[in-house]
C-alpha cells in the first residue's frame, strides 16, 4: 500500500491542494475540489513514476457464465464469489460491458465471480420527475436475503470503499486522496482489506473474533476485462439471469450520486421516490448530531444538510406499499435511538452509509467518515449496525478504519464505505432431491411440505428444491420428477420413480397454484 507518496505530493502542492484547518482555510475549503481535478491529480502521480491507480482499458469483456444455485446456511464459513448466485455491481463511473467498458450512466453489471460480466438493468430515463442521468451510487433488492442475520451478527458483511476520499495532509488540512483499486490494503486495526475495485468482508461476530476482516472478491473476479476501479454498489442472491432472454437481475432499489437536489435518497425500479432525503437526514443527525452549515462534501458544492448523500445500502421491505418506505414514526417526536445497536427491526428497514463530510470545526475533521453504518426502521428507531463484535460508529471508523502507508506509518485517512451486502456459509443439500422432509423417500409427505410453504421466501426453506430462496412451482416440478425415489442402501440400487402415483396429486397441485396466482 503506497499511501505516503500521496502526502509527499501533498507537501509539494500544499498551497494548491491542501489547506490547514484555520478559520481562513475553513472558508477556502468551502470551495470544493471537483472530480475532474482529482483525475488530474491521479494523472500527475503517473507522470511522477508512482504506483498506477488503474489498469489500461481492456479490448473485450469475458462472457458471463451462469452460477448454479447452491444451498446456503448460517455458519462460520464464507461462500466464495463464484458460488454466490445473482451477483450485481455498479461502478463509478457507470459503464457498460461492451468492449472497452464504455461509459453508460445508470448501468448495472451482472458478474459471475470468474471474471465474466454482462449488462444488467439500466435505470436511465425511468424517473418521470427526475430525468437527469446520474451515477448509480448504491443498489439493493427490496428483500435483501441476509438482512436479518446480518443485524444479528450471524451473516458475514461484504463491503467496498471509495477510490477518492478526504485525506489529511501533514499540514493539518484535507485534500483529495486517491486509493488504489487493488489490495491488499492495511488498516489501523491490523486487518487487510481489498482495494476500491474489490469487495471486502467482515466475519460475523457470532463465529469469529472482533473485526475479522479481509478480501472477499478480487478485481479479476468482479470483472476480468476491464478490471474495475471503484465498485460503487453491490447486490447478491438474486435469480441467475437468462442471458439469451436478456435477464436483468433483481436490483429494484437504487440511489443516485446526489440526493438533495431530487429529494430522493432511494429510488424504486418504477422511477418513484422510495426513501426521501429528509428522512435519511433526520436519521443521520439523530446519531451524529445536527450538521453544521459549514460542513461540506469535498468533491462537489454541497454544504450542511444537502451534503448528506446515501452511499451504500441494504433494504428489508416488509409492510405496506413495496414502493414506499412506510414510515410510521412521529416526526414531531423525533427518531428514537438504540445506543446498543439494532439487532431487530420492525416494519420496513434499511441499512445504509453516507458519503464523507468534512467539518472544519470538529477536532477530528469529519462530520461523517463515510464508514458509519446506520440502521433505521419504519417505526422510528435508529442506531448503528452492531457487527463483527463492535458498533460501526464514528469512533470505530476513526480508530480502526484508517489506512496504513508504507513502512507501517498510520495516516489520518479513513476509508469511505461504498457498497453493502452479506454472505453466508455453504448449506448441506439433501441427500435425495425432492425429499423435503428428509425421511429418505420422496413421497406425498414432501408434497405437503411444499404446499404448506408455497410462496415463502428466504434462506433454508425445506421445500426450496433449487435453492433460489423461494418456494414455487419449480420446486413442485423437482418433487414430481423425483417422486418415488428412495435413499439407496449399500445392497440396493435407487428406486425407479412412480409418475403414476405422483399424478394422483395433480389436482391438488393445480388448486394450490391457482390460489397462489389469485393471491398475487
Amino acid at each position: 500500500m503506497r499511501i505516503s507518496w500521496v502526502f509527499r505530493l501533498a507537501q509539494q502542492r500544499a498551497e494548491r491542494v491542501f489547506h490547514p484547518l484555520s478559520k481562513e482555510s475553513a472558508m477556502s475549503l468551502r470551495r470544493p475540489v471537483s472530480r475532474p481535478q482529482t483525475r488530474r491529480l491521479a494523472s500527475l502521480t503517473l507522470c511522477l513514476g508512482l504506483a498506477p491507480l488503474a489498469a489500461a482499458p481492456a479490448l473485450a469483456t469475458i462472457p458471463y457464465v451462469p452460477v448454479p444455485y447452491a444451498p446456503v446456511a448460517i455458519g462460520p464459513g464464507i461462500m466464495p464469489p463464484p458460488t454466490v448466485f445473482g451477483k450485481e455491481y455498479s461502478h463509478d463511473f457507470d459503464t457498460t460491458t461492451s468492449p472497452g467498458g464504455a461509459p453508460d450512466p445508470e448501468q448495472v453489471v451482472l458478474w459471475d465471480g470468474l471474471g465474466g460480466a454482462t449488462d444488467g438493468v439500466d435505470f436511465s430515463f425511468t424517473r418521470p420527475n427526475w430525468e437527469r442521468e446520474d451515477q448509480v451510487d448504491a443498489i439493493a433488492n427490496q428483500h435483501d436475503a441476509l438482512f436479518d442475520p446480518l443485524l444479528r451478527d450471524e451473516a458475514h458483511l461484504v463491503f467496498s470503499h471509495d477510490d477518492e476520499i478526504a485525506g489529511r495532509s501533514p499540514l493539518g488540512g484535507f485534500g483529495p486522496t486517491p486509493v488504489p483499486p487493488a489490495g491488499p490494503l492495511l488498516l489501523s486495526n491490523g486487518m487487510t482489506i481489498g482495494g476500491t475495485g474489490e469487495l471486502s468482508h467482515e466475519m460475523a461476530g457470532v463465529f469469529s473474533p472482533p473485526s475479522s476482516q479481509g478480501v472477499w472478491a478480487k478485481q479479476p473476479e468482479v470483472n476480468g476485462m476491464p478490471l474495475p476501479k471503484d465498485v460503487d454498489g453491490a447486490e447478491l442472491w438474486g435469480p441467475e439471469p437468462d442471458i439469451e432472454l436478456g435477464g436483468l437481475g433483481d436490483t429494484n432499489k437504487y440511489s443516485l450520486d446526489t440526493d438533495a437536489a431530487s429529494g430522493a435518497s432511494v429510488w424504486n425500479l418504477s422511477g418513484t421516490n422510495y426513501l426521501p432525503h429528509a428522512l435519511v437526514t433526520s436519521a443521520v443527525e439523530t446519531l451524529l448530531g445536527p450538521i453544521p452549515a459549514t460542513a461540506f462534501a469535498l468533491f462537489d458544492d454541497r454544504q450542511g444538510p444537502q451534503a448528506i448523500n446515501l452511499d451504500a445500502m441494504m433494504v428489508s421491505e416488509r409492510v405496506g406499499d413495496s414502493d414506499r418506505f412506510d414510515f410510521r414514526g412521529a416526526h414531531d417526536e423525533g427518531l428514537r435511538v438504540n445506543p446498543e445497536g439494532i439487532i431487530k427491526t420492525e416494519g420496513d428497514a434499511i441499512l445504509f452509509s453516507i458519503s464523507q463530510i468534512i467539518d472544519p470545526a470538529d477536532p477530528d475533521g469529519y462530520y461523517s467518515t463515510g464508514s458509519e453504518l446506520f440502521v433505521m426502521d419504519s417505526v422510528g428507531v435508529v442506531g448503528f449496525l452492531r457487527h463483527g463484535g463492535h458498533l460501526w460508529d464514528h469512533g470505530y471508523a476513526l480508530g480502526a478504519l484508517r489506512l496504513v502507508g508504507e513502512n507501517g506509518e498510520e495516516t489520518e485517512t479513513v476509508i469511505d464505505i461504498n457498497a453493502l451486502e452479506a454472505v453466508a456459509d455453504h448449506g448441506e443439500a439433501p441427500v435425495l432431491t425432492g425429499d423435503y422432509n428428509l425421511n429418505g423417500v420422496v413421497d406425498a409427505a414432501d408434497f405437503t411440505v411444499w404446499r404448506d410453504s408455497m410462496g415463502a421466501t428466504g434462506l433454508g426453506l425445506a421445500a426450496d428444491g433449487n435453492f433460489d430462496m423461494v418456494v414455487d412451482a419449480v420446486d413442485y416440478a423437482i418433487w414430481r420428477s423425483n417422486f418415488g425415489m428412495t435413499v439407496p442402501s449399500p445392497a440396493t440400487s435407487m428406486a425407479v420413480p412412480e409418475p403414476a402415483a405422483a399424478g394422483l396429486l395433480l389436482a391438488a397441485v393445480a388448486g394450490v397454484l391457482a390460489r397462489r396466482r389469485s393471491a398475487c
